[in-house]
């Protein structure tokens, strides 16, 4: 697994909306924020990601759990 799965993903999002400014207004915020802002997207995309890993992971816990009453009878 990649140290950071979702780096690349969030570079595009930036690339994408950095090319929908005008060139002007994109020199202006300058590629200190652009890489500010996939940073956060970054981030974003990590927590949300292992959010819905937690969930399914109890979601799991939840279903055996069932199962194993179920198995007793």
């Amino acid at each position: 697994m990649q140290d950071r799965p979702h780096r690349k993903h969030a570079q595009k999002i930036v690339q994408n909306f950095r090319s929908d400014l005008d060139k002007g207004l994109a020199d202006a915020i300058g590629d200190y924020h652009f890489g500010s802002l996939e940073v956060l997207i970054e981030s974003a995309l990590n927590t949300v990601v292992m959010t819905a890993m937690n969930d399914t992971v109890n979601d799991i816990e939840q279903l055996l759990k069932q199962a194993k009453q179920r198995a007793k009878g």
